[in-house]
């Protein structure tokens, strides 16, 4: 689903794991949607209902997801 801000896309994720430039790391679990904003933001909602914001600059991202995925 396309949207003005950015693409919806519905997850399944066990986990997800930011790391940031100073190993930092956010981590997220039970990751149900996702919309990417064209600045590169990633929100996310959660299981539980909770909206996170992740802001642009993370190195790294490490998903664990019940089913596998393609890249």
């Amino acid at each position: 689903m396309k949207m003005i801000n950015g693409i919806k896309t519905t997850l399944n994720e066990i986990e997800r794991a930011y790391t940031f430039p100073n190993n930092d790391i956010i981590s997220l679990e039970n990751v149900k949607e996702l919309i990417v904003r064209p600045s590169g933001t990633h929100r996310l909602k959660t299981k539980d209902g909770i909206m996170h914001i992740i802001p642009t600059g993370w190195i790294h991202i490490q998903i664990k997801s019940p089913k596998s995925w393609v890249v």
